[in-house]
């Protein structure tokens, strides 16, 4: 197969997929927000104070990490598709919404992310109605880092469930589901004070409103497991599971994320595929406080003995204690995964994490504005794309056509690449990435010039048209190829250290880089040995391109009859 013939078939096919797997809307590039329009904030991180629960250390790459994979989740919980989450530096992170100019992400995006331990009350289905219940993931904790316990479901497991089914149907509280908060003792050892018949104001007792709340709650909407809690930790809160499979009535959180001092994921020693569990340790005031809550919890009946890990409103999991753990060691098992272990432990790590943000600037792009730059972009491309084309017309003549093929031909692959970038892995086009497709415009450009000169060059040393494409081409290829190396090598380095828009520059100058050596080799280069096979340029006939006169040689002149010219 000639290579016109490989470079036409991988364009069809990546047209054919693109539109096979994600419909005839995605042949158009996605738009960053500085083009569609949007909200940006960019938050700047600070040490959380040990008074506030913080451990007073600086700010570290791991905690930023953790921060803006919890923040990016966030975002998404808003319903918003492609929001970018990036950090900005050492100590900020850049929040950009495309498409959204909603005040309600800029008032949530930087609040710093809550995590607690809640006693679980009831354990409903996740339909407001009083059906059949989802059936919640329930883990076991027990105490020790080195212990493993069973992972198989047992009786107790199963009591477990039924108990939650009760509780859901009855919308009065059970004894085994909310006999225990009032007096459960508070972070800190302090008891609220209350008795068991307390009023419906007593911290931990399920009142009315609460129960309404909990009935009316649908957990299989998006929108109710966005999390932004914002209750008080001694509240009575509901809640859904981050799977939107059951809903929860949890009471006063007693221990706080930020007490947290390791999580981590791991196999057990000798266990099979699928037994990964989570361990993870506190600190002084946790270990007294986490030991307290384990005690109130140990040797209830379930749901009553389920211990929620809660992040930012939403369940990650509610495992079953089955015992008091006063030594600060704890492991979290039950059906985990790899992934879905190392999810858990992140969470608990990031609410231990010593960061809190404030936004520093929050920028509106209206989308008007947007189009007038995107506009503005398009223009300027095409105005260069013009003097490119006129240029190489009236200087190469014919051979300036085959540039304008090739020019045309990167363009399509250029959208065609974007656009599946896009799909693929959530990339935006911004601003500073058309001026990079601008640019790469002359370096396409180039690449024609220096391979023509070199055509020409072989033209002048005597060689035929036909010949002269190949020797040209062979002394043209090592320089064209070492141009774009640098052009490469230049647009990672400025990819690698850059940040914000100057990331999207160098992206696509990257991208039209690979895309010019494909044209050049692909395409321009087998246009011109096949177009040289034609009379007209095997000929050099006046508008080819390597015409003598073009070339600044002296015409031919035949020699008289009987003599010498």
């Amino acid at each position: 197969m000639s290579p016109l013939r490989a470079l036409a078939l991988t364009l069809a096919l990546l047209v054919g997929g693109l539109i096979t797997m994600f419909g005839v809307g995605a042949m158009s590039p996605k738009l960053a927000i500085d083009l569609a329009g949007g909200t940006s904030v960019t938050l700047t991180a600070k040490p959380l104070p040990e008074a506030e629960g913080g451990k007073g250390g600086g700010i570290t790459g791991e905690a930023m990490n953790q921060a803006v994979s919890i923040i990016r989740q966030r975002v998404n919980g808003f319903g918003v598709s492609e929001a970018q989450v990036t950090t900005l530096g050492s100590d900020n992170i850049v929040v950009s919404v495309p498409g959204q100019n909603n005040s309600r992400i800029v008032e949530q995006v930087g609040q710093t992310a809550l995590l607690r331990f809640r006693p679980v009350l009831q354990v409903g289905g996740a339909q407001p109605s009083t059906g059949l219940p989802g059936l919640p993931d329930l883990g076991e904790l027990t105490e020790g880092l080195g212990q493993t316990p069973s992972p198989n479901p047992s009786a107790e497991s199963n009591r477990a469930v039924a108990g939650a089914l009760r509780a859901a149907d009855d919308p009065s509280p059970s004894p085994t589901a909310s006999a225990r908060p009032s007096k459960t003792p508070k972070a800190g050892g302090k008891t609220d004070g209350k008795s068991d018949g307390a009023s419906d104001e007593t911290p931990g007792t399920i009142t009315q409103a609460v129960r309404d709340e909990f009935a009316a709650l649908n957990c299989l909407d998006p929108a109710a497991r966005q999390g932004g809690d914002q209750a008080p930790a001694e509240a009575v809160v509901v809640a859904c599971d981050k799977d939107g499979t059951a809903k929860y009535i949890l009471g006063p959180s007693e221990v706080q994320g930020t007490q947290i001092t390791k999580a981590e994921a791991g196999l057990p020693q000798g266990a099979g595929v699928g037994n990964w569990l989570i361990q993870m340790e506190f600190d002084g005031a946790g270990t007294s406080a986490f030991a307290r809550l384990t005690r109130s919890l140990a040797g209830q009946t379930p749901p009553a003995n389920q211990l929620a890990i809660v992040l930012d409103g939403v369940v990650y999991s509610s495992p079953q204690v089955s015992n008091e753990i006063p030594t600060g060691q704890a492991e979290i098992t039950g059906n985990f995964t790899s992934q879905t272990a190392n999810d858990l432990a992140n969470v608990l790590k990031y609410g231990a994490l010593p960061l809190a943000f404030e936004k520093s600037t929050v920028t509106t792009i209206s989308a008007t504005v947007g189009d007038d730059q995107l506009q503005g972009g398009l223009i300027a491309g095409a105005i260069g794309m013009v003097l490119v084309v006129v240029y190489s017309t009236f200087y190469y003549r014919g051979l300036g056509l085959m540039a304008l093929a090739g020019l045309l031909v990167a363009a399509a692959m250029a959208w065609i690449t974007v656009s599946l970038l896009g799909e693929a892995m959530g990339y935006r086009l911004s601003l500073a990435g058309v001026a990079g497709l601008i640019v790469a415009i002359g370096i396409t450009a180039d690449s024609f010039v220096v391979y023509f000169e070199r055509l020409r060059d072989e033209i002048r040393d005597g060689r035929s048209p036909r010949t002269a494409a190949e020797y040209g081409w062979l002394r043209a290829r090592r320089t064209i190829l070492s141009a774009n190396f640098v052009s490469l090598l230049a647009a990672g380095v400025l990819y690698y250290f850059s940040v914000a828009d100057v990331k999207g520059f160098a992206f696509t100058l990257g991208v039209m880089t690979i895309i010019d050596v494909i044209v050049i080799v692909l395409f321009t280069k087998p246009l011109i040995s096949l177009a040289f096979r034609h009379p007209y340029f095997a000929r050099a006939e006046r508008f080819s391109g390597v015409n003598r006169a073009s070339l600044g040689m002296r015409p031919a002149v035949a020699a008289p009859a009987g003599g010498e010219a």
